[in-house]
């Protein structure tokens, strides 16, 4: 793959940020852009930044080769070989590492730093958080309050989706949230994910907000990626405190935030406590896009679950006033990223003295254990582990050995 070119044009009331780029994997050239109102002008660089994130994963994916010919940023270049081998050694089968050249190296005028920080924001529970917790009124310290929020058309899904125009609430609901909470709204588009079809959620969402937020670097000292789990929970996923920060340049520092606490604590702790957040929270996997709550599909039911252990569910608009009466199957307790959750919510039904929903959840629990034990193994093969643990177990306590 080559990056050929970038430019940084002004059409029709927009700066656009367009990089050129070939590729085995496509026919000719195409262009890969991130595009924002014209008032954002003086946030965006021209430099190839943005189109590293955007561009490596898919070359290791297909074990394709990088080259960059415009400038790119020095501590980019340098952290990306060890971004490589973290995503290589999570995903051998899926990645190779490939060699990334680049002649035009810069440091982008470390001189001009800017001085104010962003968050990314999708009205969901994790960037809630974040916003919240990096308000000045909730005293954070004095290089990390927030002062912007980011949402990016173009990410949670491809740009080419939007046929039903179904981003337009989502993007008034945002700017709503902005307003009251007196912090500037950016907000964008771009075609990464139409350009480069990388599985989102598995592989690519970490990079593609690392993109966004490089393609935003003239603006922000500091750009905050929500975490989806705790300090508890770090593993193989695209977005993680062991890699978001490698994705900085001089300009820019991209900090993975949030993991101090699970998602049912910052529920309970911050995000329940204050009535206009609650109100505007938007989780669901069903809305195509859309700025609802269906109250029905899995992440609808198990942030419904956290805000009815707390005594916040009948209160909160945005969702229904009611767990509906297959809950506890919602957990979906057999995969082992909503196993986390369903602990998480177990936990605090033990601390809020929520019996019933202790009883449920654990037993809901024990069910995903045996589920994962047993994946799509044969029956044969799940009664001769039991019989072999059983009788290694008595072995051990027959002749007397101990670990």
């Amino acid at each position: 793959m080559k990056i050929k070119s970038v430019r940084k044009d002004i059409l029709k009331n927009k700066v656009i940020l367009t990089a050129e780029i070939e590729s085995d994997s496509f026919p000719g050239s195409r262009s890969v852009f991130f595009s924002y109102p014209e008032e954002f002008h003086d946030y965006i660089p021209e430099n190839t930044d943005p189109f590293l994130p955007a561009a490596l994963i898919p070359c290791m994916m297909n074990k394709e080769d990088l080259e960059i010919i415009p400038p790119l940023s020095t501590r980019l270049f340098e952290n990306q070989s060890v971004i490589q081998d973290i995503f290589t050694v999570w995903f051998p089968e899926k990645f190779s590492k490939v060699h990334v050249s680049c002649t035009n190296k810069t440091d982008n005028n470390t001189d001009r730093k800017p001085s104010r920080n962003a968050s990314f924001f999708s009205l969901g529970v994790d960037s809630m958080y974040s916003m919240l917790k990096n308000l000045p009124e909730n005293n954070p310290s004095d290089s990390r309050e927030l002062s912007g929020l980011i949402y990016m058309k173009g990410l949670e899904l491809p740009l080419s989706f939007y046929s039903k125009g179904q981003d337009k609430a989502v993007i008034e609901r945002v700017k709503k949230v902005a307003e009251h909470y007196r912090l500037e709204l950016i907000y964008g588009e771009t075609n990464i994910r139409d350009i480069f079809p990388v599985n989102w959620e598995d592989y690519y969402f970490g990079p593609g907000l690392a993109a966004v937020a490089l393609s935003l670097s003239n603006g922000f000292r500091n750009i905050y990626i929500a975490s989806s789990y705790s300090y508890a929970n770090v593993f193989s996923v695209p977005s993680n405190p062991l890699t978001d920060h490698l994705w900085s340049n001089e300009k820019t520092n991209i900090i993975h935030d949030g993991s101090e606490k699970e998602r049912a604590e910052k529920i309970a702790d911050l995000i329940a406590t204050d009535p206009f957040a609650l109100n505007n929270l938007r989780v669901c996997v069903d809305n195509e896009g859309g700025d609802y709550n269906c109250g029905k599909c899995w992440k609808c039911v198990r942030t419904m679950l956290t805000l009815d252990i707390v005594d916040k569910l009948k209160v909160a608009d945005s969702f229904p006033d009611k767990l509906p009466g297959n809950y506890i199957l919602k957990l979906k307790t057999y995969h082992y990223d909503s196993m986390i959750y369903a602990v998480e919510n177990l936990k605090l039904a033990k601390k809020y003295g929520k019996k019933k929903i202790v009883e449920k959840i654990d037993k809901e629990i024990r069910l995903g254990k045996l589920d994962q034990f047993c994946g799509n193994k044969s029956k044969l093969y799940i009664i001769t582990e039991v019989i072999h643990y059983f009788y290694k177990k008595l072995l051990r306590k027959i002749l007397g050995l101990r670990y």
